[in-house]
């Protein structure tokens, strides 16, 4: 009987460590392949950040070449001449400068 007893340890210990193994084994297929998956989304992701990056650099040079054109079209002198054009002239009596009072009041 002590023979028997043995033996079902080692058998028992010996399935213990196939299972132990073939845990271990899946546990390292799942990380390689979680890792393999995180790089690709990671390289994903900086690849769009990059393009952004880009998109965002376009658009700041077009918002400052119409910033430009505002300002060209929004000028006086041109405001006049369009005035100048369809018979108005300016009058000095009608503007009224307001200035901030720093007499202590």
């Amino acid at each position: 009987m002590a023979k028997g007893t043995k033996n079902k340890k080692v058998k028992r210990s010996f399935a213990l460590l196939n299972f132990a193994g073939a845990l271990f084994c899946f546990s390292m297929l799942l990380y390689l392949t979680s890792a393999l998956f995180l790089r690709s989304y990671n390289n994903s992701l900086s690849t769009r950040a990059q393009e952004i990056s880009q998109e965002i650099a376009m658009l700041e040079l077009q918002n400052d070449a119409v910033n430009v054109e505002i300002a060209q079209l929004s000028s006086a002198d041109r405001i006049y001449e369009i005035a100048a054009n369809n018979g108005l002239t300016r009058n000095s009596g009608n503007v009224i400068s307001i200035t901030n009072g720093e007499n202590g009041d």
